[in-house]
């Protein structure tokens, strides 16, 4: 029962993705096996983003949480979510082959390049091992009705000592991030950041619902006061 709990509480979350945003575009993947995936918490769609991205690789995602909130939303802890007191459970699921899910900024900030970065990525990568992964999320609302989110995903070198691989980890961030912003800057609002790949297709807007219709459909019904 707690199974079928889990993954009915996954495909609320996924369906909440498909139905809210335009879609999700990726350049990267998350590598296989262990690994733990390190993003910048900059909005409300980052956790569904994050376990999306995983679900698409058909990896399950544990979300490593503020053991507060987790005590206020407990039932996060079906999808196996572990607490930020819990280092053991959260090294039990990596060493188990799953995708840890790490916001090291620690708190939500507000859009722009990453802020200082907790170490706790870093320590779980060496200490499992696991692979480490930078994940890069801008969600924006371009030239659509629905916001589109977009992921870097990158690899992270975890040798040496931890501050350092923390710091690699923050320039790595702030690189993708500042690349998405730049993109963003120059793109087309009315077509998606070029050089990544749609992994999820969301919702269309009204006008490109309209523009699906055929021409002869769209065109006014003779009638005898038409001229």
């Amino acid at each position: 029962m707690t199974e079928v709990r889990r993954l009915a509480l996954l495909a609320a979350l996924r369906l909440t993705v498909r139905t809210g945003l335009a879609g999700v575009w990726v350049r990267g993947q998350i590598p296989a096996g262990p690994a733990v995936l390190a993003a910048n918490h900059h909005g409300w769609w980052d956790p569904f983003v994050a376990i999306e991205l995983a679900a698409q690789q058909r990896r399950q995602a544990i979300l490593l949480m503020d053991a507060g909130a987790l005590r206020r939303y407990r039932f996060v802890r079906r999808l196996g979510a572990v607490g930020d007191d819990e280092p053991r459970s959260g090294l039990a699921a990596l060493r188990g082959g799953a995708v840890l899910v790490i916001y090291p900024e620690t708190r939500l900030l507000p859009a722009g390049p990453p802020g200082p970065l907790a170490a706790g990525a870093s320590w779980f990568a060496q200490r499992a091992p696991a692979r480490l992964c930078s994940a890069a999320v801008r969600v924006l609302l371009r030239g659509g009705q629905f916001g589109e989110a977009y992921v870097v995903v990158s690899d992270i070198d975890v040798t040496g000592p931890r501050a350092a691989v923390t710091r690699r980890l923050h320039d790595q961030l702030r690189h993708d991030l500042a690349g998405l912003d730049r993109l963003n800057a120059e793109a087309d609002p009315r077509r998606p950041l070029p050089g990544l790949r749609c992994a999820v297709r969301g919702r269309r807007s009204w006008d490109e619902r309209v523009d699906s219709v055929p021409a002869w459909l769209r065109r006014p019904v003779p009638g005898r006061w038409s001229r």
